[in-house]
């Protein structure tokens, strides 16, 4: 009988979460049909079936871990049979028959019960979170599905007060402990080096009303993230990772291609969805790109190719208001940037004191890949290409 494996989904997983199963025992499913959701340490994925059939035993339940490799689920021909040997060690949900009606089951000990609700990954992460009985709400997505905002805003009955909560500790999630562990890696083992620039954005803001007139929608993201691999073709030097051979020398790889990772916030921590050859690409293409993961990251749709192969990152507070800040490198990249928001401020052009439309930016990069003349020389290009906007349009 064909095996369903907990799968690798990233490089960084030693194990996985099974979120939902999609189909019930008993029921066909197709070469290539998701069959269940898997929370990994970076996103909550679908799992693919590699075989035909019909679902004969659900292994690992809703809610629990297991290592990479387990057998999760068996898939086989036929009518389902009640397997003859016992279960693997974790317990298996097998219904051959209706159960018979007995007392009400005893419900989890966070009250939670997330058994055939509608509701996207992140919903149910949230109201795990919680503490939030999903069964006593309505959603207000698609089919009455329940989504974050239907959750966000609720508090359950018994919550603590939310200082409470943090005095005792709150366990991380999966997510967060993969971007710890990250950070930590970068932080201490990267020497970080910092530029920052102001970048004149008046051309820019008007060619993205003409754009949005047109009826195409572009963000001003879109147009930082498409500049940003222009100037990466112009700099090739920051499009490349520092890394050790077998031996332990140091050498550094430079990427045949330029992938940009836009950072996508998430309820618990935030994604980079890869736009691959971004320097190639319309910027419409580019922006379609961006717009459509982002919405597929937040829905817990987004697919594990989708994150990896990134050889920059471009990560935007513009939204929040945020003037200024830095970001941190994601290994192996050498560097990533970092986009404040648009503000109108006092600027002197031609002598003359006017209102003008200003973005800071600041690159964070690898100073053991590159020097400050480097990134300067990138910044420098990616002034230009924004200030004269025409030129990311067209390219």
């Amino acid at each position: 009988m064909p095996e369903v494996t907990m799968p690798r989904l990233s490089d960084t997983m030693s194990e996985g979460t099974v979120g939902r199963w999609l189909k019930q025992i008993g029921e066909l499913v197709a070469v290539g049909e998701i069959i269940a959701e898997i929370e990994t340490d970076k996103a909550t994925m679908e799992l693919e079936s590699f075989d035909a059939g019909k679902l004969q035993q659900i292994v690992v339940p809703v809610g629990q871990t297991v290592p990479i490799g387990t057998v999760i689920a068996y898939i086989g021909e036929g009518e389902f049979v009640q397997p003859a040997s016992p279960a693997p060690a974790t317990p298996a949900l097998v219904v051959a028959t209706p159960p018979t009606p007995g007392p009400p089951s005893t419900p989890p000990p966070n009250g939670v019960n997330h058994e055939r609700i509608k509701a996207s990954p992140v919903a149910r992460q949230i109201a795990q979170q919680k503490g939030i009985d999903l069964h006593q709400m309505s959603g207000s997505g698609p089919d009455g599905r329940i989504v974050k905002r239907d959750v966000e805003p609720f508090t359950a009955p018994d919550d603590p007060p939310q200082s409470a909560v943090n005095n005792a500790g709150v366990p991380m999630s999966r997510m967060r402990q993969a971007i710890a562990r990250t950070m930590s890696t970068s932080k201490p083992g990267v020497p970080h080096m910092y530029l920052t620039m102001e970048i004149a954005m008046d051309a820019a803001v008007a060619l993205r009303e003409e754009i949005r007139a047109s009826g195409v929608k572009v963000s001003l993201n879109d147009m930082v993230v498409k500049a940003a691999a222009l100037a990466l073709r112009a700099v090739p030097a920051l499009n490349t990772s520092y890394q050790s051979d077998a031996n332990g020398q140091p050498h550094i790889l430079t990427h045949p291609t330029i992938n940009i990772g836009v950072a996508v916030a998430l309820a618990d921590g935030l994604v980079a969805p890869v736009v691959r050859e971004a320097d190639s690409k319309p910027l419409s293409v580019v922006s379609h790109e961006i717009h459509t993961m982002a919405h597929r990251a937040r829905e817990g749709k987004i697919k594990q190719h989708e994150l990896e192969g990134a050889t920059f990152q471009v990560t935007s507070l513009g939204m929040y208001g945020i003037s200024e800040f830095g970001s941190i490198i994601t290994p192996p990249q050498a560097a990533s940037l970092a986009v404040a928001a648009v503000r109108k401020v006092p600027v002197v052009r031609n002598d003359q004191i006017v209102i003008g439309q200003v973005m800071s930016v600041t690159l964070s990069a690898d100073h053991r890949v590159v020097d400050g003349v480097v990134a300067a020389t990138f910044l420098k290009e990616l002034k230009r290409l924004l200030e004269a906007p025409l030129s990311v349009l067209v390219s």
